[in-house]
Order: structure tokens, then sequence, then C-alpha cells
């Protein structure tokens, strides 16, 4: 049987924190970046984290804001228990809280500050699935809240994708991800990966209520944004 290109209950995962950094390239610069911006914004006590697992928001958020309170949600176990042997290794307790369900049936009682969701929203097929997280997560913060989100964005129709895909593989094999690795991923497209254009991404953050939006780093083919919702102007 052909092992599924994305399965997130898999015991494999357990290698997600080197495998992502050698496709990713400036992986951690997405998270990084994000700390630096989220430091301008006076209120970040109450933190939702979309697709939580792996654990990379919570060391990164965590280290700069020990005291916050975090909501980190999942929908795999096995992610989530990944997230959780990073945490139990630092010499400091955070607050967490640890949700293991689909974020649409998040009861929010008290709104976020911060949301983030990075390297998710590619796995969603349907652009109204995109769309209703996406409403989710504007629902769940504050006015004035903030979300930083990072995603795949191509257009699969653009006569420039296999120039990308292209350089984007000569950077995977560069940094040692094997051919037989590379060839998995790309024929993940359309079948567990679903991009959509980055002019697409910003009109439905727009449409659930984002009005500040700005891309703030861009490796290959994926953006990292920081978009604010129904912003105050005064």
């Amino acid at each position: 049987m052909t092992k599924p290109l994305h399965n997130w209950d898999d015991s494999s995962v357990f290698a997600y924190q080197q495998s992502i950094r050698q496709k990713i390239i400036g992986y951690d610069l997405i998270y990084d970046m994000m700390v630096n911006i989220l430091h301008s914004f006076p209120t970040k006590h109450k933190i939702l984290i979309v697709g939580a697992g792996g654990g990379q928001e919570l060391l990164t958020l965590g280290e700069s804001l020990p005291s916050a309170h975090f909501t980190a949600v999942d929908t795999s176990h096995v992610m989530l228990e990944l997230a959780a042997k990073q945490i139990n290794i630092l010499p400091y307790v955070l607050n967490i809280e640890w949700v293991e369900k689909d974020l649409l049936t998040l009861n929010v009682k008290d709104l976020f500050d911060v949301a983030t969701c990075h390297l998710v929203l590619h796995f969603m097929k349907d652009v109204d699935q995109k769309k209703a997280m996406l409403q989710k997560i504007a629902e769940s913060l504050k006015v004035n809240g903030v979300l930083f989100i990072s995603s795949i964005n191509a257009d699969l129709n653009s006569s420039t994708l296999k120039h990308q895909l292209l350089y984007w593989r000569s950077s995977m094999l560069h940094n040692g991800i094997f051919e037989n690795h590379w060839q998995r991923f790309e024929q993940s497209f359309n079948v567990t990966t679903h991009p959509i254009k980055l002019e697409l991404l910003i009109d439905l953050l727009k449409k659930v209520g984002f009005t500040t939006i700005i891309p703030y780093f861009k490796t290959h083919m994926i953006d990292a944004l920081v978009a604010i919702k129904g912003e105050d102007f005064i």
C-alpha cells in the first residue's frame, strides 16, 4: 500500500522539526519575525495557536511571552504530543490549554488578542473551507486583534509554476532532502496540498474582517502575513 503523502497521526511526524527546516528555507525566520512584530502590539495576553502540532509557535512565543495564556489547537494527537515533548524540556512552565479538535468546533468564551495559523491553510482542499477557518479565527479575535498566517500560495495553472517548483527543489536538495522525498512533495499538489493565489488569500482575509494585511516574509512559494482585525485608526 502506498504511504499517504500527509498523515499527521503517523509516528514518522516526530522527525517533523528537522524535515520542515530542510523543506522551508528560512523556516525559523517566519516565527522570529512574528515575535519581533508582535512587540509592536500593546496587548498579547491570550494567544490562539491554530495547528499547534510541532510546537514551534509555542517555543518561540513562549520564550518571549512566558506569562501569556496559550490555547493550542490541533486535530492530530501525535502532533500535539510532539509539541508537548518540546515544551516539557523548557526550564520554565507555560500556561497552555491543549485542545485536540477541529478549530471550527472550538467554543470561544473569551476573545483572543493574538492568533497564529502557520503552514495549515494549504492542507484544506476547498476555498470555502479555507474561508470558514479564517472566519472562525476572525470571530475568535478581539477588535484590533492580530493574526499571523503563513501558507503555500501559488497559481497551479500559471506558466511559471514549473520554474517555482524547480527552484524550490534545488533548495530542498541542497538542504539534504532526498529526490524521492521531493517527488512525493511535488506529487502532493492537488492531492493533499491545495494552495491558492496570494491575492485570493488577502481577499479572503478582508472578507472575514481583517482590514490591515501586510506580507512580512516570503520563501519560494510560502508567504507569511500579519493581519489586523477591524483596526481602529484614532
